[in-house]
């Protein structure tokens, strides 16, 4: 009886280990780790080093691919070898190696080019081959991002009253990978050399519409003008500003700064 259960445990062990070895080494051996902005194409490659007793085609793809715990369009990240002329998704079957290499390595490139609309966060997957050979683990992290711009990014805001005032219009461009946004304004004082000032709560500010109704903001804390969700480069408003003085106001050149904050979710 002893020796037929060690009999069994031998022949186990022999047929696992024999599972365990493959005919392909991948450098390097810890996988792909990528990092990713909106906007620009993220590369890395590896090395695949068949043995000589690796005659058959093997080919790789994408089998998980998430982010958050939520799937991730595999067909995002793309691979490219010695057999294609041009990046292909690995949401399917790509060939890698041919089994014609006689040892020789093999160089295959890969590429994620997030969008705007591909939340910031780890991204995480396994690449499998259709033969007996290592799974690769790969790892992107897609970088936050917040931009904006205006125009003109200077200008003169001539003083006026709120019954006719003299409003000068500034666009927003703004672009955002966060899922939600929200943008505020503020302003500071506005000074002369000769330490006369106009307070920030005279600073207003609205946005422009077709009906031109919007109620005119203070700017002597941060308000809240805009919210969204995740958007390439656009331009989201046409602001307006005016500055309300009086009479016993100093003439001359003021000069202040206009403050936007972006807070993401």
């Amino acid at each position: 009886m002893t020796s037929n259960i060690q009999n069994f445990l031998f022949i186990a062990l022999v047929t696992f280990s024999a599972q365990a070895l493959s005919d392909v080494i991948i450098y390097p051996t810890t996988g792909l780790n990528l990092s990713a902005t909106p906007g620009f194409s993220s590369d890395s490659s590896l090395i695949f080093k068949p043995s000589a007793d690796q005659t058959s085609a093997v080919q790789y793809r994408l089998t998980t691919f998430r982010v958050n715990d939520r799937d991730v369009d595999k067909s995002k990240f793309k691979i490219k070898t010695l057999y294609s002329s041009e990046f292909k998704s690995l949401d399917r079957y790509q060939l890698v190696l041919s089994g014609k290499e006689n040892e020789n390595p093999v160089n295959a490139n890969f590429k994620f080019e997030p969008t705007w609309f591909d939340i910031p966060g780890v991204y995480s997957g396994i690449i499998s081959s259709d033969t007996n050979t290592p799974d690769i683990p790969i790892k992107i992290t897609v970088n936050p991002i917040t931009t904006l711009s205006i125009d003109p990014d200077n200008f003169k805001i001539t003083t006026s009253t709120t019954n006719i005032p003299k409003i000068r219009e500034v666009d927003v461009v703004f672009a955002s990978n966060s899922p939600r946004w929200d943008l505020y304004v503020s302003a500071e004082n506005l000074t002369k050399n000769t330490g006369d000032r106009i307070n920030k709560d005279r600073i207003f500010v609205r946005i422009k519409n077709d009906s031109n109704s919007g109620s005119w903001l203070a700017l002597n804390q941060p308000t809240k003008l805009i919210s969204g969700y995740a958007t390439p480069p656009t331009k989201i408003a046409t602001l307006e500003f005016f500055v309300n003085a009086n009479k016993l106001e100093m003439t001359g050149d003021y000069l202040g700064k206009i403050k936007f904050l972006v807070k993401n979710y």
